[in-house]
């Protein structure tokens, strides 16, 4: 059975287990050539927002895109918006990685440049995924219950991982006890998200990406360490 303009493959229960329980939007497991079909809209979607944003974007331009029809597009998803909303499940994942670095020690030498690596590394994620990623804002603000949750995902190993950052600083008596952790991460995680997602607007303002990172990783590096460099 064709996956791309017929029904959605079922998948065999050995096969179901390799392709992680993807299921289409009856809620069957998707086979093996259904899950590449998927992957496709998937992608396709991501380019299309990059170059159009999501206001415009209808179901049909990204099944023309993709070379199959609009009714192969709503086995997989509800609307765009819901293929969105699984771009931006996907994407979170990558922030783990970013969490984990904060674990370095930012005290020792060689700290700043621990932070520089990081928010330029940031960055780049955000480059690769912005209209993803704002989308994911934008929707939260709007309180979307999907998109909060994908949102509270993305952000809470990052708020996690400069919390203990910032109660180490305290306890070691670099940074007063009234600094409140929680609400000193969200701030931290504000300045990256929000400066990151302009870098286009402050690049053509004459403000390099080098200039941008260096910025960035000073004030994390002072304000979560409580140490000048």
């Amino acid at each position: 059975m064709s996956a791309g303009e017929g029904d959605v493959e079922v998948a065999a229960v050995g096969e179901a287990d390799q392709a992680d329980h993807v299921v289409a939007t009856d809620g069957r497991v998707i086979g093996r050539r259904a899950i590449q079909t998927r992957r496709r809209i998937l992608d396709t979607t991501a380019v299309l927002l990059q170059q159009q944003g999501a206001l415009d974007l209808k179901v049909i331009d990204v099944a023309r895109e993709v070379g199959t029809s609009p009714a192969t597009f709503y086995q997989y998803f509800a609307d765009v918006e819901d293929a969105i909303l699984a771009l931006a499940t996907e994407t979170v994942t990558g922030v783990e990685v970013f969490a984990e670095r904060f674990a370095t020690d930012w005290t020792a030498p060689g700290g700043l440049d621990e932070a520089r690596s990081l928010v330029g590394s940031y960055m780049d994620f955000w480059g690769e995924h912005q209209a993803v990623l704002r989308i994911m804002h934008l929707r939260a603000d709007e309180f979307d219950p999907r998109f909060r949750s994908v949102r509270r995902s993305y952000n809470e190993p990052l708020l996690a991982a400069m919390v203990v950052k910032v109660k180490g600083a305290q306890d070691a008596g670099r940074l007063p006890l009234d600094l409140e952790p929680f609400a000193t991460a969200g701030a931290m995680l504000a300045v990256l998200d929000r400066l990151t997602s302009f870098r286009e607007t402050f690049e053509r303002r004459g403000t390099s990406r080098s200039a941008m990172v260096a910025t960035v990783a000073r004030i994390l590096h002072t304000t979560l360490t409580g140490t000048t460099p």
